[in-house]
């Protein structure tokens, strides 16, 4: 287990999403973004749909809560609307989702996900994107979903506003693989986009200890010798052995980290990753010190 220097791993992931969007155009990535849009408008519709007011206080939730959603909702609707108008027919339509709703919170940690996702995914792709225009317009979304998610980890969960000095970038394929689970049935007519898919990646638990282990469940059909748990933390890229179905957690990971089973202790990229992404959580106090598990937010099981 080591750690990359920031300005490496920030070479290395500009590596990594170049490789990652070769094949793809301005109107490709327009779709993209599109296509990330609907499912956070179908995630907020959804939640708010299924749990009224009543349903956030009895939650322990004060009503401006459930207000503070309905207006990010709207945020989610109005991003669809504009980017469908501008793609015209060659628009992605909604799918069918499942984001297994139990509670409210169950709700409200999706959320934090959907939007936290969504804005590593806007940064991601400004850099690949020719048009000014675009890019200015992606950077917009990506700044506003970044405001959203920290009001939501903040405000709503108690957690830490931000997750350090710099927002960690996805790649199309990786933010495509955490939201993937989320999609049903597609529209026959909507444009195929050239992602690459992989395994789906579980990692529990979800809120390690610094320094403790997780448990890695993935289905591998590679033969490498060594398989790496890559954590995607900002711009630094931090790795550990699996070995037997567990890996080491390194030390001072902080707020919403994203990781991955590599092959090899580079940058995860088309050559060396063998598995789509998977959230893990390490909340940090005012004083920056690591959150007991008494201090954790609510969370659905």
């Amino acid at each position: 287990m080591f750690r990359k220097a920031i300005f490496l791993a920030l070479v290395g992931a500009a590596t990594t999403l170049g490789q990652a969007v070769a094949d793809w155009d301005d109107s490709h990535l327009t779709q993209y973004l599109l296509t990330l849009q609907h499912v956070e408008n179908a995630a907020f519709s959804q939640g708010l749909d299924k749990f009224s007011k009543s349903d956030f206080t009895a939650a322990g939730y004060p009503t401006w809560v459930r207000n503070r959603f309905e207006q990010i909702s709207s945020h989610a609707s109005a991003r669809v609307s504009d980017i469908t108008d501008s793609l015209g027919n060659d628009a992605p339509a909604a799918c069918d989702y499942d984001f297994s709703l139990t509670d409210v919170d169950s709700f409200v940690d999706l959320a934090q996900r959907i939007t936290t996702i969504e804005a590593s995914a806007g940064i991601g792709a400004v850099g690949f994107i020719n048009g000014t225009g675009l890019k200015l317009y992606t950077a917009a979304i990506a700044a506003s979903q970044s405001r959203e998610a920290a009001w939501i980890t903040s405000a709503v969960q108690k957690r830490q506003p931000w997750d350090g000095a710099w927002e960690t970038p996805l790649s199309p394929n990786e933010a495509y693989s955490l939201v993937l689970p989320f999609i049903g049935e597609c529209p026959d007519s909507n444009p195929d986009l050239p992602f690459k898919t992989y395994p789906q990646l579980t990692v529990y638990p979800g809120y390690p200890a610094s320094s403790g282990t997780v448990a890695v469940s993935l289905t591998l059909k590679s033969a490498a010798a060594n398989f790496y748990l890559a954590w995607l933390d900002g711009l630094t890229v931090r790795y550990s052995q699996i070995s037997n179905g567990q890996a080491a957690v390194p030390e001072g990971l902080d707020g919403t980290v994203y990781v991955a089973v590599v092959s090899s202790e580079n940058p995860p990229s088309a050559s060396n990753l063998v598995s789509g992404l998977s959230v893990v959580q390490f909340p940090f106090d005012s004083w920056h010190t690591e959150t007991t598990s008494a201090d954790l937010p609510k969370q659905s099981a």
